[in-house]
């Protein structure tokens, strides 16, 4: 018997030293990093930018899995049914973590419960641009005509953060505007801004930019605490007295709950070395992104933040997913 309980504790001592190995280990072999957006997307060419570096550091592939769909549900809900072995990560931000419990109540997805934080990528600033032929090309004047005529307003969709920052602004300064979705292709918007059918476009810099620096759009107003490096003549909402909007888009790395804290706190460290490559920097900053990182609890602190904030805004304003 004695014999029995020391090859127990043997065998057991074994496979506790066999797990510690592999963790250390990590990563053995792809990773796959879920991304609930389509292709060409600011979250998506953020993912491929920060996938590559990762990949370059620990030796293993890095692959980026398009699986879009409802705004970033299918996705999301893919990553959160996936093995908690650190080999499946969710490029999640403010829409999967701070909205889409609130859209959808019956939801078998808890991003709080489900998964565990890694680090921040980047940041990305929200901005409203208009027809070349509006009335209004500041954000005083955006408000006040806005007030006074029913506005046409284009986003990526139903229940994103750019439906309800533009939901808020509503809210606060008894604004008219009439919400246009584009679920289907974000992209349809743009020329329908150029052409007139929209009198604005609420979107993440990356897609709009090219065509304010071309002139065939104006910017109104960008959010953040001050200025855009990317766009310095553009006013912030915050200078020009309308709060509430000091914060844009993020993007970020979570895991399914259960991964092993070794891993989450390798691949924290290495994002937090990656986001500071000077080519890393240089490629997100090519699409209006801002390199950032964080540890795994400023990260769960700025989703939970994101989770009350947006959770009062869907409710007050009634927000549905039809």
């Amino acid at each position: 018997m004695k014999r029995f309980a020391s090859a127990c504790g043997l065998a057991l001592l074994t496979l506790g030293s066999s797990a510690v190995a592999q963790t250390q280990a990590y990563p053995t072999r792809a990773v796959r990093v879920i991304v609930p957006y389509g292709p060409g997307t600011g979250p998506d060419m953020i993912a491929r930018v920060v996938s590559e570096q990762l990949s370059k550091r620990f030796g293993e592939s890095f692959v980026v899995e398009n699986r879009l769909g409802a705004g970033g549900k299918i996705g999301t809900e893919t990553a959160a049914g996936a093995a908690a072995d650190g080999y499946t990560l969710l490029l999640g931000g403010k829409d999967t973590h701070g909205i889409m419990t609130h859209l959808y109540p019956s939801w078998k997805v808890n991003p709080e419960r489900d998964f565990v934080p890694i680090s921040l990528l980047a940041r990305i600033e929200n901005i409203i641009v208009a027809n070349n032929k509006l009335a209004a090309s500041t954000p005083q004047e955006f408000i006040a005509l806005a007030k006074k005529k029913e506005l046409r307003y284009g986003t990526p969709g139903v229940g994103t953060n750019l439906h309800l920052m533009a939901e808020l602004l509503k809210a606060e300064h008894g604004l008219k505007l009439e919400h246009i979705p584009y679920s289907r292709s974000f992209a349809e918007a743009l020329p329908a801004l150029v052409r007139g059918d929209l009198d604005i476009v609420v979107a993440g810099m990356p897609p709009v930019m090219p065509l304010v620096k071309d002139g065939r759009i104006k910017a109104i107003a960008v959010t953040g605490a001050e200025r855009s490096r990317f766009a310095p003549s553009i006013p912030t909402f915050a200078e020009a007295g309308i709060p509430h909007l000091e914060r844009g888009g993020w993007f970020a790395l979570f895991a399914p709950t259960g991964t092993p804290p070794a891993v989450v706190s390798t691949l924290s460290k290495a994002v937090a070395d990656a986001v500071k490559e000077p080519e890393v920097v240089s490629k997100l900053a090519g699409i209006y992104a801002e390199a950032t990182s964080s540890t795994p609890e400023a990260l769960a602190k700025l989703a939970s933040e994101e989770t009350q904030r947006w959770g009062k805004v869907v409710k007050d304003n009634k927000v549905t997913v039809e």
